[in-house]
């Protein structure tokens, strides 16, 4: 996962809180020790004085380092034996007066011998998926809520809308059951009305619970966007987002108003995407024949040849439902 800037800052005022947190609560320990059992202090001002000494040591380069050091190490778990053994023997846990952080690989600094630690990491993908998710603006819904009598077992044209879509739903299901950060591209088209923002909603949905990132747009609404980026009416970006998330869902093409700039970012996203293997669900209410006399070849092309299309059949939904909702 590409993890954003906001996700870097983030993480590391999260680290810092950590740290300092961890610093604080040991301080308060400390004092508490101590004024149960003062020789705590003293033995503790001697620990600290050897370990100055065995670092000092260390970074000497002295010919008789080495042995010092080893004397050195010694007489610091003599010390810290001593003051566990004291801390038990007055009722206090015996690492009472040690650091706890929360991750004791990195003793939160989110690196360890200059590596990313893994509880970075973690702060960083959490925190990039829930940036994204900002952006996934559908109102989502669950497959549990899929209806396939809403469609005609035939319809006019000697079509069976009941059973494509039926199908359509199968593959929906288990697009969002296998999905991986590579898994395809869909094409959904058909006539408006007939669930391509609903089911897109449901893989949405599914995937978001799994903790993957998704970033949904409807094409003129993410167009006028990109626009006032571009001319520095906002400062967000936009384009840096489509690129990161596992998936992006862009609702109703051809709807837009063309220019040379819609149609020039349409192709920086799709071909975007595709160079990065990662996927889109693409849907519209126009024909491929429609689309193909609205769009360049470059971009038709990429989505006719590398998208798995999935057309949807029936009549409108929403009037269906608003007829029952009568009855």
């Amino acid at each position: 996962m590409n993890y954003t800037k906001n996700a870097y800052e983030r993480a590391e005022r999260t680290l810092a809180e950590r740290k300092n947190a961890a610093y604080s609560e040991q301080k308060q320990r400390y004092d508490l020790a101590v004024k149960s059992v003062p020789e705590i202090a003293k033995m503790t001002a001697a620990l600290d004085k050897k370990k100055f000494e065995l670092l000092r040591r260390i970074g000497s380069g002295q010919s008789n380092a080495s042995s010092v050091i080893y004397d050195l190490k010694a007489e610091t778990e003599t010390i810290n034996r001593a003051i566990s053994e004291l801390l038990v023997s007055n009722g206090f846990p015996e690492d009472y007066i040690s650091y706890k952080f929360t991750c004791e690989k990195c003793y939160d600094t989110g690196y360890r011998d200059g590596i990313r630690c893994s509880c970075m990491t973690e702060l960083l993908t959490k925190y990039t998926i829930e940036e994204l998710n900002e952006f996934c603006t559908l109102k989502l819904h669950t497959f549990d809520e899929f209806r396939s009598d809403y469609y005609p077992e035939r319809d006019s044209d000697g079509e069976e809308p009941r059973k494509r879509m039926e199908l359509v739903y199968r593959n929906c299901i288990e697009y969002a059951k296998d999905f991986r950060q590579d898994s395809d591209s869909l094409f959904f088209y058909g006539k408006t009305g007939l669930g391509k923002t609903f089911l897109s909603s449901c893989i949405a949905s599914e995937l978001m619970k799994k903790g993957y990132s998704v970033v949904f747009f409807s094409i003129p609404s993410l167009f006028t966007k990109l626009e006032d980026e571009h001319f520095g009416r906002a400062d967000t970006k936009t384009m840096e987002l489509l690129l990161s998330a596992d998936l992006v869902i862009l609702d109703d093409l051809g709807s837009e108003f063309k220019t040379q700039f819609t149609e020039s970012k349409l192709y920086e996203i799709v071909n975007g995407r595709l160079n990065l293997d990662k996927p889109v669900i693409l849907s519209t209410n126009l024909s491929v024949g429609e689309l193909q006399k609205m769009y360049n070849e470059r971009i038709i092309s990429r989505i006719i040849m590398q998208y798995a299309p999935m057309k949807f059949l029936g009549s409108d939904i929403r009037q269906i439902m608003r007829r029952n909702n009568y009855r």
